[in-house]
């Protein structure tokens, strides 16, 4: 299923099985009107970004959050 803005109703880059058409549609949205050579020529970056993105927004394991220790001062000053 395509992935929709909310705003637009057109496809997002999130999309996994983002075509040429969708990406030209999201690059007309963008305000970029490009050939048909050059938006093929974009779609590998695309699923590279497409990749990079799902890596992002996957939850991390426990193990990668940072150790944090507190110790309050119980000197007398």
């Amino acid at each position: 299923m395509l992935a929709l803005n909310a705003a637009s109703r057109g496809p997002l880059l999130t999309d996994p099985t983002l075509s040429e058409a969708d990406l030209a549609a999201i690059l007309e949205r963008a305000g970029l009107s490009l050939a048909p050579d050059q938006v093929s020529a974009l779609l590998p970056g695309a699923s590279i970004m497409q990749k990079l993105i799902e890596q992002v927004r996957a939850p991390l394991p426990r193990e990668a959050e940072p150790a944090v220790m507190f110790k309050a001062d119980q000197g007398d000053d």
